[in-house]
Formats: structure tokens, sequence, C-alpha cells
């Protein structure tokens, strides 16, 4: 099957491409679907957003969806860094049909302020039923959090279960010779899935891009590794 489909079971930004993202593809996970001043007039225009929910509604894309929000853009330039750029084939290229987009929770707000809230039942149960749909390949937390909450007892159990023993354990790394803010960066493995968590592109206040290229050749090799076991040439 190589058509494409916008599911309704699960909180995805775009659309599944069954040979690429359906299954084994590189899953951006944040903590909640953003809801800002700029959301709330677009709702209350009553014309403009029926023709964004007609686009959304179409065959899209992460990078084709549209990425106008500071996260969006962020996570464009960061995968330029990482020397793996979106976009390609006006954005559905194979590596770009290999990406999905989702979050932890499936619900928004402008700021999270309750972290508690990912590890209920609803949350957790969101998070990984999108894994065992998924079972992705490679997954970049768009948030450092996240890989925390996966060392759960009630998580990290489940993710074995799908994607086999952890072979590379927890681990996180900062560049303490920067000259400026530092984030932790982290790295674990199982048998069949790969993570990467990356501090909040759009909630990190005071991080440089200068700082995320740093870790760009680390990165930048899981992607590639990830391109070459789909069968995705690698530039």
């Amino acid at each position: 099957m190589n058509e494409a489909y916008n599911p309704s079971d699960f909180n995805v930004g775009h659309s599944i491409f069954p040979d690429f993202n359906g299954q084994g593809g590189l899953v951006i996970c944040g903590y909640e679907w953003g809801y800002s001043a700029k959301d709330e007039a677009l709702e209350n225009d009553v014309e403009r957003y029926a023709t964004v929910k007609e686009h959304l509604a179409s065959i899209q894309t992460f990078h084709s969806k549209g990425w106008d929000s500071p996260y969006d853009r962020r996570i464009h330039k960061w995968f330029a860094m990482f020397g793996h750029p979106l976009g390609e084939a006006g954005g559905f290229s194979d590596f770009d049909k290999s990406v999905l987009q989702t979050n932890w929770c499936d619900d928004m707000g402008n700021q999270v302020s309750d972290y508690e809230k990912f590890l209920s039942d609803g949350n957790r149960s969101n998070f990984l039923g999108l894994m065992r749909e998924y079972r992705p390949a490679l997954l970049i937390f768009m948030g450092i959090k996240q890989l925390e909450y996966l060392q759960d007892s009630r998580v990290k159990p489940v993710m074995e279960e799908i994607f086999g023993p952890e072979v590379a354990p927890l681990r996180f790394e900062r560049k303490e010779e920067f000259d400026g803010r530092k984030f932790r960066l982290g790295f674990q493995d199982f048998t069949d899935l790969a993570i990467v968590a990356l501090p909040h592109p759009s909630g990190s206040m005071g991080l440089s891009d200068a700082y995320i290229e740093l870790f760009a050749s680390e990165i930048g090799q899981k992607i590639g590794a990830f391109k070459r076991d789909k069968g995705i040439s690698v530039a």
C-alpha cells in the first residue's frame, strides 16, 4: 500500500503513509498540542479556519502541512543542522513521509504547568498506544522530561515488550565546554528503537541553536542509520 490516509484514532499531526511512517518511521514527539493566542484568533475567523481545516484533512506530511509556529520552524532548522533537512520534493520525499509528528498527551495548552499529568492512566495509554501502533525505529522527544517519564515502572516494561530489551542504557549529556546556558540531552536504545531527547524547541528559555549543533554529529549519525535501514538515500 502506497496511498496515504488520515487516521482518526491517534493524535498525529498529518497523514500516515503505510510504507514509511506507518511502521518503523521516525517519530517526533512533543508534550502536548500547542494552543496560542494566534490559534484562538484563527478559530474565531470562521472562513479562514474552515480553509485551514480542509488543508489539514488532505494528504500532508509534517513539512507540507505548514510550519509557521516557532516549534515547527526550530525543528526544521535542527534537522538541517543534523545534515538531514526536511522539505525535499515539496515535502513529499521518502524521508518526509517517514516522519510522524505526535505528542505524549492528546490535549492542548499554551504552556506545561502540570508535569504529573503525563503519567496519568489516560496519557500513558495514549503514548504507549502510539508506540504499539506505529512502532517507530527512531523516536525524537522534543522535551527532555519525556525520557524521564519513559523510565517509569508503568512505561518502560511496556516499551521493552514492544521494542525488545534495552541495549544502550539511559544516558544524559551536557556540553560543558559551551560558553552559554547548557541543557541536558538524553539517549537510550532498545533492540528495535533508538531514542534521542532534546530540550523543548520553543519552551526552553535561553536555548541556543549553537548549543544543539554541538550534538549534530551524533544525532545526524542516528538519523543516517535510520535512513539506511529504511532504504532511504543518505546524501
